[in-house]
């Protein structure tokens, strides 16, 4: 369904007071709202990779951060209210909106370091990288294979 704002009708009994535009405020207000999804810079190199979200208006509180099987999920809920009173007419706004954003990060994450700072709006996520592992060299062994003996079945001396 789509709505289409009409045009306005010069009021007639108040010049503040347009009883369309009041309708079509209260038409709008009923309609779902498009979740908010913060915008996110990623940035990576060798130490890691670090997200950078902008959350503007929200507080530490409201943000959640999880880092689990190499997937970083970021979600919270932003809470607005805006009042304003002026010349005996009272206006109060309030906006309540849950966000998520999920990342899978492909490589091994030194999860014991990462980190999070938050400052004017901006939330930054640190997830360093693991240390790269050297490859190790395997020597052939000859001989009896000792492996075989750890998977063989034992037979149990009590059966006759």
């Amino acid at each position: 369904m789509s709505l289409m704002r009409r045009s306005y009708l010069s009021p007639t009994v108040n010049s503040n007071w347009n009883i369309w535009r009041e309708f079509d405020d209260m038409i709008e207000a009923s309609l779902p709202k498009k979740a908010m999804s913060p915008q996110v810079e990623l940035k990576e190199n060798e130490k890691g990779y670090l997200f950078s979200f902008d959350v503007p208006g929200m507080k530490e509180d409201d943000i959640k951060i999880e880092f689990h099987d190499s997937v970083l999920r970021i979600y919270g809920e932003r809470k607005s209210e805006h009042k304003n009173e002026k010349d005996g007419t009272f206006h109060t706004e309030k906006y309540y909106g849950h966000f998520e954003r999920t990342f899978r990060i492909p490589e091994a994450v030194d999860e014991a370091n990462v980190g999070a700072h938050y400052e004017n709006g901006v939330l930054q996520v640190f997830l360093p990288k693991t240390p790269a592992k050297e490859s190790k060299k395997i020597e052939i062994k000859k001989g009896e294979n000792s492996f075989s003996k750890l998977f063989s079945e034992k037979k149990s001396e009590d059966s006759h």
